[in-house]
């Protein structure tokens, strides 16, 4: 009985051109379908973009706030600004997990606190980078010992810088 031995086969030039070029293409290949993955280089965050304003001789005027310190409330541990000078717009961060949102305003001449309602909205923005909470402000309520009102200019809130509230003082 004789058993089957398998040739060997020995590349010649041309086979050994043609087997590099494969290999070539195989990791070409790999390295392009591997950088596929991007990662999310944009990190958004919606925010809420606060002006503040005064009434000077029934003129509306974008004004500044000087000695500006802002909590959250229930988290007067998060310091948002402090002692902050010359100040005349800020950014706030909304819960995600709530409908409504407080902030302690601490002014030079007094403090209020600032409570915000909205609606969340989650915003898919890419496989890389997933969701953003966006929200859709639906009120305000204030305390009025620096703070005259709080007016929603643009109830929108978007990882874009849009004024969405005017606080007069």
């Amino acid at each position: 009985m004789f058993m089957n031995v398998k040739q060997i086969h020995v590349l010649n030039k041309n086979d050994r051109k043609s087997y590099l070029f494969n290999i070539f293409i195989a990791v070409v290949i790999i390295l392009v379908t591997g950088s596929c993955n991007e990662e999310c280089h944009f990190k958004p965050r919606s925010r809420v973009l606060v002006n503040f304003h005064s009434v000077v001789n029934s003129s509306d005027v974008h004004a500044a706030v000087d000695s500006l310190t802002v909590r959250g409330l229930g988290r007067e541990d998060s310091l948002l600004y402090n002692a902050a000078n010359n100040i005349r717009t800020i950014s706030i961060p909304l819960d995600g997990n709530s409908t409504e949102s407080g902030f302690i305003f601490d002014f030079d001449r007094g403090s209020d606190t600032i409570w915000l309602s909205y609606i969340v909205r989650p915003w898919f923005l890419s496989p890389e980078c997933g969701f953003v909470l966006n929200f859709d402000l639906t009120g305000t309520r204030h305390t009025t010992n620096v703070v005259d009102s709080v007016v929603i200019v643009v109830s929108e809130v978007t990882t874009f810088d849009d004024t969405n509230i005017r606080i007069y003082n």
